[in-house]
């Protein structure tokens, strides 16, 4: 699930005066939520040749490497968005901006959510454990389709390793990051995670 995207933009100033070919591993797809764009751009304006292979996205991967399907017939389930739990200006879904250039009027737009009306959401880009606290209580106020009940998952390091129950903890590769889901409801699902390790801040 590797993508191969263009050298960065800081990378094509001046350094490319010999003919040489650079390939820049993504991880997921360059264009959702990435730099790709401004990347190819900086390649343009430097009359740089150029190719990109978009791959699986994380906001698919991760979810259904954590046997969550995003879409289920069954459950009549036909639909699913995606947002960043972050922008671009650090202002967080539910919490005021720490930005020093914040105004009220981005504050309050950090917490409104359009779309809603699909059957899945999907948060990218979340980590700290009050930004998903405050994810959840945004939430659970929007509207009769999601309240505290509504079952939802984090899912940390999708894609790393991920132990059977036929393996004990020598048989684990300990450099490997391991892949973690937890499973909850909006109301519960940061105390579920609170309560396994107090001092944890992060799911990320």
């Amino acid at each position: 699930q590797m993508a191969m995207t263009p050298t960065t933009s800081s990378s094509t100033d001046g350094n490319m005066t010999k003919p040489k070919t650079i390939l820049r591993l993504k991880g997921g797809d360059p264009f959702l939520f990435g730099r790709a764009r401004t990347e190819i751009d900086a390649l343009k304006s430097n009359k740089i040749p150029y190719t990109y292979t978009p791959a699986i996205s994380s906001c698919i991967a991760g979810p259904h490497l954590g046997g969550i399907p995003l879409t289920d017939p069954s459950l009549n389930c036909q639909s699913f968005g995606v947002w960043s739990g972050t922008d671009a200006f650090g202002r967080s879904r539910g919490l005021e901006s720490t930005n020093d250039n914040a105004t009220s009027d981005d504050n309050e737009n950090s917490g409104n959510l359009e779309g809603l009306g699909v059957d899945t959401l999907v948060f990218l880009m979340i980590g700290r454990l009050d930004k998903l606290e405050a994810l959840c209580n945004l939430l659970a106020k929007s509207g009769d389709k999601w309240e505290e009940s509504t079952p939802c998952a984090v899912i940390q390091n999708a894609g790393g390793g991920r132990r059977s129950t036929a393996e004990s903890d020598d048989s684990v590769d300990s450099s490997q990051k391991m892949q973690r889901v937890w499973r909850g409801t909006l109301g519960s699902i940061v105390p579920l995670i609170r309560e396994e390790d107090e001092t944890r801040t992060s799911v990320s």
